[in-house]
């Protein structure tokens, strides 16, 4: 296992978000509700910036027929960034993309060590 040296914890405050390179990919690093997540920084539509996207609890919806809906909610353990370009969102956790199972973004395992974090490599 190869660990990447991010930063200090000091460093990526909650809220807070950087941009690392891994391998030549761009990874987005996101410190949220006291979680760390690390996902592929450019979206798959047309290479739109994660990092300036905006994180929200994923929207969960029943439906009874095409767009007709019973109910909908925020999820309590998901989280979503949303591109910036055009709204294409994606599970921090996993990357999977809201509407598309088959649209994934790689995401990566984030290592606390003695205050500092690193990425596992791939």
């Amino acid at each position: 296992m190869t660990l990447i040296p991010i930063c200090s914890t000091n460093d990526l405050p909650e809220g807070s978000r950087k941009t690392v390179n891994v391998e030549g990919t761009p990874v987005l690093v996101l410190h949220v509700d006291g979680s760390y997540y690390a996902i592929e920084a450019t979206c798959p539509h047309q290479s739109g910036p994660l990092g300036q996207g905006i994180v929200l609890p994923k929207l969960e919806a029943t439906f009874v027929s095409a767009g007709k809906r019973l109910e909908e909610s925020f999820s309590e353990t998901i989280l979503t960034i949303s591109c910036p370009w055009h709204g294409w969102e994606f599970d921090l956790s996993t990357g999977a993309h809201c509407g598309d199972s088959e649209v994934t973004l790689s995401t990566f395992e984030i290592v606390e060590k003695e205050r500092e974090l690193f990425l596992k490599s791939p």
